[in-house]
């Protein structure tokens, strides 16, 4: 059985989804006291850990997380990317523990890994927070693919759109992250570009960096960029279909 790790666990909507789809969550790592005490009545089988810049990959193999087939979630905090804050980046004090996740991935070098964001994060510090995501994903060894996907779609009554990062370690880790996000063709409206305006993404993602830019052209049907290796300028509205990986 495969073996997950969710940091910023919340009450544990990862959690939840991992185990009804036959995943085992041996450790979730949430800071605020009453959201962990929804954890343990919930997840009374996966150890709790608070801070995550107290936790190690030792600790969490040592409660039973298996690295190969390994995932680890992270829904990490949004205050300073999301454009009805400050926007601080990565380098703000809540959004910057990004860097403990990449640590944690380090340490025990997890198969897969899925990451959850606001929209915002496309465009913070002009692209080049997200960059930087890629940037760090891609030096850990990892292909990913990222897309916005809305609430809405999955039976919920609220427009809740966030991005979501699929990272898988292996040659064919890009492609095999891809696949996780391709939508069916029932759930088809998540193909329709954003309307939404705003900055452009328009920071250098690949360059210099050993990396190569993919671009939707169907349900999980990508193509090399041969032009550039960028985020775009139009990659703002719709960003949501890219995969990027390690040549």
């Amino acid at each position: 059985m495969r073996t997950a790790v969710s940091l910023f666990a919340g009450v544990g909507g990862f959690d939840l989804a991992l185990e009804r789809n036959g995943v085992k969550v041996v450790a979730s790592v949430e800071i605020d006291q009453k959201a962990s005490a929804v954890l343990a009545k919930h997840f009374p089988d996966s150890t709790i850990f608070g801070d995550i810049q107290g936790v190690t990959g030792e600790q969490l193999i040592a409660a039973g997380f298996n690295p190969t087939g390994g995932i680890i979630t992270g829904g990490f905090p949004c205050q300073d990317l999301s454009i009805a804050g400050k926007r601080a980046g990565l380098v703000g004090k809540r959004s910057g523990l990004f860097w403990e996740i990449c640590r944690l991935l380090e340490e025990t070098k997890a198969e897969c890994l899925i990451l959850e964001n606001v929209p915002g994060l496309l465009s913070s510090n002009q692209g080049a927070d997200m960059a930087t995501v890629v940037e760090a994903l891609c030096e850990l060894g990892y292909g990913i693919a990222w897309r916005v996907l809305d609430a809405q779609f999955f039976g919920v009554p609220q427009r809740r759109r966030r991005v979501f990062i699929v990272g898988h370690l292996g040659e064919d880790g890009a492609e095999r992250s891809a696949e996780v996000l391709a939508i069916s063709e029932g759930r088809a409206r998540y193909l329709e570009t954003s309307q939404s305006k705003g900055k452009a993404v328009a920071r250098e993602v690949a360059e210099g960096s050993g990396t190569t830019l993919n671009r939707m052209r169907g349900f999980g049907d990508y193509e090399e960029d041969v032009k550039s290796s960028t985020l775009k300028a139009r990659d703002y509205k719709d960003a949501t279909d890219l995969v990027l990986h390690e040549k």
